[in-house]
């Protein structure tokens, strides 16, 4: 059993006309009222340490700095993207209304894959949007995504609405990470493996025994449309400069059909590393960004943000010595960490790490010492940061997922994202789209209830004009 609870549907009218109406979109959490919401609902703040707990022994005060790594500092720019990623979660069901006619016939062609002579609707048109979010590696990406997606309850049961029959479950989401090998297959099991957790499915068995692209990427459509997948969030889209030939045309070619033919919005999230693999992709880049895109750059040192942070951040100083926090301070703390997020974070617990138990105050000659011993070795990223030289962040990116850096973070109790394991089987033989295969027999999936729950409800079949 897994422990992924499915929750019941609770409908609320969202007040905008278009959304009216709508089973998928009013069983998503209340819209916010104002934009500065998206702020304040993404910010994290831990419990700050009292004048008591820097006073206790230094093993404990040590142990206490991992809570540093649990606070999320509210930048400007998760307010637009906040904003962007609620709107496209929504409107990538306007198009999509489970009770109307044409929904029904655009699933039932993508679940027989147009064998029975029953092609898309003409008049139908994906409502699916994509967003881009670009930043250097350690500047909130993956925290922006994770602590937005805390808001959507990921699976939801309904069973029927405004007194008609409904069901069916409804995945509103999927985070899944472009895997270092870049292979289309690599991340295609990632998604059917994410579903099969959601669901307790048996898709990725299914999946694997495919040996050509076509058919999986066509049994990835199909369980996507059953499941009635709302949005996608993919992060590290970088990683797709490995790719071998044209591999990296193959799986941005599968984001644009995911948001144009599925119906399905995305969140794509990446490194200024991106730019070699979007140059001369003008059409899925256009896809890719339909609903704009945003750059979280490093906090400049003469930035007010920059200080606004580390005011923040100061607040979690557990040496005996909480000192006042001078410019000269900001100024070092800016030097060891090219006002890079993740590099600030880790420059401040290191430099607490190293004065617990010795100076017992944070200053100038803390932030010196941390760039000098334990950060030395990232010396060319700072550069790197400060020059914003595209050639010279790419070995920024190898640098910040180094297993040095990693087993620093590791140190001070920093909980790293897990990565997909690389996939052992070589990539799928052929690389182009064979004619269309006939579709596997519907299939019915259950979700199993916990104990004392409700029976499982069965999941919409491929085709639900068979029903």
């Amino acid at each position: 059993m897994n422990n992924v609870e499915v929750f019941p549907a609770v409908y609320r009218s969202t007040g905008v006309t278009r959304f009216e109406g709508n089973p998928f979109i009013e069983a998503l959490p209340p819209l916010e009222q104002r934009k500065s919401d998206f702020l304040t609902q993404l910010s994290h703040y831990p419990p700050r340490p009292t004048s008591k707990l820097r006073r206790a022994n230094e093993v404990v005060r040590s142990m206490e700095l991992a809570a540093i790594n649990d606070v999320i500092f509210p930048f400007p720019e998760y307010q637009k993207a906040g904003l962007s990623l609620a709107t496209i979660a929504r409107d990538a069901y306007v198009a999509r209304h489970p009770l109307t006619a044409i929904d029904r016939q655009r699933r039932h062609a993508i679940a027989t894959a147009g064998t029975d002579g029953l092609p898309m609707p003409s008049n139908w048109k994906s409502s699916a949007k994509g967003f881009f979010m670009m930043a250097v590696s350690g500047q909130g990406k993956t925290t922006f995504a994770a602590a937005s997606l805390l808001r959507y309850k990921q699976v939801i049961r309904h069973s029927s609405y405004r007194g008609q029959e409904l069901k069916c479950h409804q995945v509103v989401y999927v985070f899944l990470r472009v895997p270092h090998d870049a292979t289309l297959k690599s991340l295609c099991i990632q998604f059917f493996n994410e579903i099969d957790r959601l669901l307790e499915t048996d898709y990725s068995r299914k999946a694997r025994s495919l040996r050509n692209i076509a058919p999986m990427v066509e049994l990835m459509n199909k369980v996507a449309t059953t499941v009635s997948l709302g949005f996608v969030v993919i992060d590290e889209v970088q990683n797709l400069r490995s790719a071998q030939t044209k591999g990296a045309e193959l799986v941005l070619n599968l984001f644009s059909e995911i948001i144009e033919r599925l119906g399905i919005s995305l969140v794509a999230l990446a490194t200024p590393a991106v730019q070699s693999v979007l140059e001369g992709n003008v059409r899925n880049t256009r896809k890719l960004t339909s609903f704009g895109s945003i750059v979280i750059p490093p906090m400049a040192r003469d930035d007010p943000q920059w200080e606004e942070f580390c005011d923040t951040y100061w607040d979690y100083s557990y040496v005996k010595n909480k000192a006042k926090l001078t410019k000269e301070t900001l100024d070092a703390w800016h030097a060891a960490s090219a006002g890079n997020t993740a590099f600030a974070a880790l420059a401040f617990a290191l430099s607490q790490r190293n004065e617990i138990g010795g100076r017992e105050i944070i200053d100038t000659t803390a932030f010196e010492r941390t760039a000098a011993t334990d950060m030395a070795f990232l010396g060319p990223a700072i550069t790197a940061l400060r020059s914003n030289n595209p050639d010279k962040l790419q070995l920024f990116d190898d640098l910040i997922f180094s297993p040095r850096y990693r087993a620093l973070r590791k140190l001070l109790g920093a909980v790293e994202p897990s990565m997909p394991s690389p996939n052992a089987n070589d990539e799928f033989d052929d690389v182009a789209s064979p004619p269309p295969i006939p579709a596997p027999r519907p299939v019915r999936a259950r979700a199993r209830a916990p104990k004392g729950g409700p029976p499982p409800v069965d999941l919409p079949m491929e085709d639900p004009l068979a029903r």
